[in-house]
């Protein structure tokens, strides 16, 4: 990830980024980035709760960009 490479990756909307883990059931992770160098994990997950996760991480972060505004 240093080099801005985050290997297999594809957005899930609302900002929301998908990676895969190739190892065990399927792992993802669901993140966002706010502005150059901050990463936000939102969720972490396997290919069984996806859909769920991705929903999660979808108000996890519009929450997260809520917040910041009312700062």
């Amino acid at each position: 990830m240093p080099s801005g490479n985050f290997g297999d990756v594809k957005p899930v909307g609302e900002g929301v980024w998908e990676a895969r883990i190739d190892w065990g059931p399927g792992y993802r992770i669901y993140y966002a980035q706010a502005g150059q160098r901050l990463i936000l994990l939102l969720v972490g997950g396997d290919k069984r709760k996806q859909q769920t996760d991705i929903e999660q991480a979808h108000r996890y972060w519009l929450d997260w960009q809520h917040r910041r505004k009312l700062k």
